[in-house]
């Protein structure tokens, strides 16, 4: 279960993350034998994270584009889990490095970093249960799924339910989704800058994720 900020004033805040998953099954792919799973890792371009929110002065926004993770998934992923509740159910895990949030002003990454105790909680998280198709069996391009997964931020959890894009390109996958989700369900305070700017409590965070096969060894 919604990643430059531009507050103008901005503030690099919470997130997201998001996520979602799947899985072709290239030649190359590592692939548990036993299960008929692929593993597919997160790649270090293509991906990217964004928040929007609201203050007293400005609408702002963020992005940031480091989403680490995996995902293990059934060798007819995405296709299968629209059929399939069994393979609706790969493993995802991502990760977002807090410090990878940034705004062009350094002074309010600084104060959301504290408001998220970054030296504490350097990553926000988040984890699939499942996924609930939208697209019929037998679609093609982007399929459409409801993801119910848990985030995780400042070290506290909330599941929640976001849509999904699934697409299987270029011999990638690419996750797309949004979620409006609050800061203080998360245990971080809106913040308020030199007495004046203070921020709304809803964001909504929207993200793309790309992965690929991990070669075999």
């Amino acid at each position: 279960m919604k990643s430059e900020i531009i507050f103008r004033r901005s503030i690099p805040l919470v997130v997201t993350a998001f996520i979602c998953s799947l899985a072709i099954q290239p030649v190359s792919a590592q692939t548990n034998a036993s299960a008929g799973l692929v593993r597919y890792q997160a790649q270090p371009k293509g991906s990217s994270c964004k928040i929007d929110g609201t203050s007293n002065i400005h609408d702002w926004s963020m992005e940031g584009t480091l989403i680490g993770g995996f995902m293990e998934a059934d060798a007819g992923f995405p296709d299968s889990a629209l059929t399939n509740a069994a393979a609706a159910r790969p493993v995802v895990q991502v990760s977002i490095p807090v410090r990878s949030l940034k705004s062009p002003h350094t002074t309010m990454d600084t104060r959301m970093q504290k408001e998220m105790d970054e030296p504490n909680h350097k990553n926000i998280q988040y984890r699939l249960i499942e996924l609930k198709p939208k697209s019929a069996a037998g679609a093609t391009g982007a399929l459409q799924f409801d993801a119910t997964g848990v985030l995780t931020v400042k070290g506290v959890s909330r599941t929640n339910t976001m849509p999904v894009t699934i697409q299987k390109a270029e011999g990638k996958l690419k996750v797309a989704g949004a979620i409006a989700v609050k800061m203080t369900d998360f245990g971080v305070t809106p913040p308020v800058t030199l007495g004046m700017f203070t921020t709304g409590d809803d964001i909504k965070l929207s993200f793309e994720w790309v992965t690929a096969p991990k070669p075999a060894p």
